[in-house]
């Protein structure tokens, strides 16, 4: 009777070690269930902020530099976030393509210029471009870009004429002194001369077989055109002013005072970059005689 007792006893443990060691287990799950669930949220909500970042994620390319050696474009940030640029690809219009590690950061709402990247750009080449972000992101220009140079300042050629009082002279032959040539005297023979700047980045040759000053009287004179060609080729810098000396051949107005004349400034030039000729007027002004 003692002995059964006392197994019944053994037996009452160990069945309460067993509901305790399930009831542990039963712990250790549901706590492996609830850790799992908690990791799978927090990578779903990582996602998800990722996500989010990359839509608003908002590039664009404003303007792409022309007439350049190395690639040089301005991007704005409409997003909501920074954005890191981490790439470069680039295509030429034959195909050949390149691609460029690149590390620039542009804050929400803020404009940034990149610039001297890329491959050595030549005259009038044609290409593409894209910049990826680490995000994901790509960027491109609204159109293929011409690498073909654009005048600066305001008038729509290479060359600008400042207008200034002393920018447009005049030289009687076998005088020495340069005089503004807004009133002209008549009945001498003289040279002119301009001052011209070259906007370009690259030197510009004027060709000066091509290259003239004309005087056009109003209709009302009754005379034929007059003017003068370039004394020579002559080599202007980049982004440089200098005087441009019509000198072959003299002019001499007639001998009567209070003619109005336009002044056409024809010139033909070709780039250090380029052989192609090209031509273009450069100011039209408006002179009389004294």
């Amino acid at each position: 009777m003692s002995l059964l007792r006392k197994r019944r006893g053994v037996s009452g443990i160990i069945s309460g070690v067993f509901l305790v060691a399930v009831a542990v287990m039963v712990f250790n799950v549901l706590a492996w269930q609830f850790f799992q669930a908690d990791a799978y949220n927090r990578l779903e909500q990582e996602r998800q902020q990722r996500e989010w970042e990359r839509i608003n994620e908002r590039l664009a390319i404003l303007t792409v530099e022309t007439g350049v050696s190395k690639l040089n474009f301005t991007v704005r940030n409409y997003g909501s976030v920074t954005a890191h640029i981490v790439t470069l690809y680039f295509v030429f219009s034959n195909g050949t393509r390149y691609v460029y590690s690149l590390d620039t950061w542009i804050a929400a709402g803020t404009t940034r210029r990149i610039a001297n990247v890329g491959p050595t750009l030549t005259a009038n080449d044609v290409y593409d471009f894209q910049i990826a972000t680490a995000r994901g992101n790509l960027v491109a220009p609204t159109q293929i870009t011409s690498n073909e140079m654009e005048p600066g300042e305001s008038q729509k050629m290479p060359f600008t004429f400042g207008f200034g009082y002393n920018d447009f002279q005049y030289r009687r032959v076998g005088y020495a002194d340069w005089l503004p040539a807004w009133r002209i005297p008549n009945s001498y023979n003289v040279h002119f001369r301009i001052s011209l700047k070259n906007t370009y980045p690259y030197s510009v040759t004027l060709v000066s077989i091509h290259t003239r000053l004309t005087f056009m009287p109003d209709p009302w004179a009754q005379q034929a055109p007059m003017g003068s060609k370039l004394g020579s080729d002559l080599t202007i810098p980049p982004n440089t002013e200098q005087w441009v000396y019509f000198i072959q051949d003299t002019v001499n107005f007639p001998n009567k005072k209070d003619v109005h004349y336009f002044v056409y400034v024809e010139i033909f030039y070709y780039l250090d970059a380029a052989d192609e000729i090209r031509g273009t007027n450069v100011a039209l002004l408006a002179v009389y005689t004294i």
